[in-house]
């Protein structure tokens, strides 16, 4: 029996691979697995994902994903040699746009702090 975060590397590996390679789907898009996290259970295995684009990208990557999630399973089961696969769900990683925003309001807060006149100390 592998440790939780082994088996979550190798299906994290393995999905990516399947999905470059073996899915044939062009609705896709340029997606990249980022993350994959199983239960206690081992019995659902969710897959954050990034897609470039926008917002209808990622809705044609998600119902792309769902179309080939059965494909994905039985892969799994084959090459890790598993009796029953994981349930796959699929999740859109969106840490990268909270990240961005973050960094957006940083430096929204850095203009306003340099915009302020400099206060002498010694004058308070």
């Amino acid at each position: 029996m592998l440790r939780p975060e082994k088996l979550e590397d190798q299906v994290h590996f393995l999905l990516s691979t399947l999905i470059q390679r073996e899915v044939r789907d062009p609705d896709l898009g340029f997606l990249t697995l980022t993350a994959v996290r199983m239960t206690g259970d081992r019995g659902i295995a969710k897959a954050y994902y990034t897609v470039l684009g926008e917002a209808e990208q990622q809705e044609k990557s998600a119902k792309a994903l769902a179309r080939a999630s059965g494909f994905l399973r039985t892969q799994l089961a084959k090459r890790l040699k598993l009796k029953k696969a994981p349930e796959l769900r699929f999740f859109l990683d969106e840490t990268l746009d909270q990240g961005n925003k973050m960094e957006t309001l940083f430096a929204e807060l850095e203009k306003e702090r340099a915009a302020r006149p400099v206060v002498d100390e010694q004058e308070s």
